[in-house]
C-alpha cells in the first residue's frame, strides 16, 4: 500500500503525474469492486434473513447480520463518496498535484541520520522527502475494511444459525438441519487433509 504512494509522492515532473494517475485508476477500480461486492453481500444478508427467520434462532444471529448489513451499506456509501471525490479532484487541470497534496506530507525524518532501533543494529535508514499521511491511509482503506468486517460477521452469523439448528436436532438425521453442518464440516476436513498430503 505504501510503496506506490511513496513513489508517486517523491517522483518528479511528468513521472509524478503518470504515477498519480495510475494510482488513481487503480483506486477507482478497487472502490468499484468494493461497491459491487458490498451490494452482493447486502443481498446475501437480506436473503439469509428470509431463510432463517425462525424465532427459535439465537439472537446473536440477527445481531451479527444486522451489523453486517450496516457495515456493508456503509462501505458502499463511503466507496461511492470516495469515487466521486477522486473523480472531481482529478478532473481539475492540476488534478494529479492536488491528489499528491492530499495524500502526502513533509517527512520530518528526511535527511537526518537515524538508526534502526527495531533491529538493534546501527544502519542508516533511507527516508523519503515526502511520506503518506497516516490519516489518508485510514481513510482510503475504510471501505475495504468495512466490507471485510461485513463478510466476517455474515459468515459467523450463518455458522451460528446452521449449527444451532443442528444442535436442536439432537442427532436426528431425518431432518436436514443436521446434514448441512455435518457435510460442510466433513468437506472442510477432507479438503484440509488433501491439501496437507499433496
Amino acid at each position: 500500500m505504501h510503496d506506490p504512494i511513496k513513489s508517486l509522492l517523491n517522483a518528479e515532473g511528468k513521472e509524478a503525474d503518470r504515477l498519480t494517475l495510475k494510482w488513481k485508476d487503480a483506486k477507482l477500480q478497487e472502490l468499484n469492486y468494493v461497491g459491487i461486492t458490498g451490494a452482493l453481500i447486502t443481498g446475501a444478508v437480506v436473503g439469509s434473513f428470509q431463510i432463517y427467520s425462525a424465532e427459535t434462532d439465537p439472537w446473536s444471529t440477527n445481531a451479527l447480520w444486522v451489523s453486517a448489513l450496516l457495515f456493508s451499506l456503509t462501505s458502499i456509501s463511503i466507496a461511492t463518496q470516495q469515487c466521486i471525490g477522486l473523480n472531481r479532484l482529478s478532473s481539475r487541470e492540476d488534478g494529479p498535484g492536488k491528489i499528491r497534496l492530499l495524500l502526502g506530507e513533509e517527512n520530518p525524518r528526511f535527511d537526518k541520520p537515524h538508526t534502526a532501533t527495531y533491529t538493534g543494529r546501527d544502519e542508516k535508514i533511507t527516508e523519503y522527502r515526502l511520506r503518506m499521511r497516516k490519516s489518508q491511509l485510514w481513510v482510503w482503506q475504510t471501505p475495504v475494511m468495512l466490507l471485510n468486517f461485513a463478510i466476517l460477521l455474515f459468515i459467523i452469523g450463518l455458522m451460528i444459525a446452521v449449527f444451532s439448528r443442528a444442535v436442536k436436532a439432537h442427532g436426528d438425521w431425518s431432518t436436514g438441519d443436521i446434514k448441512v453442518p455435518y457435510a460442510s464440516w466433513r468437506g472442510t476436513a477432507e479438503r484440509s487433509r488433501w491439501l496437507t498430503l499433496s
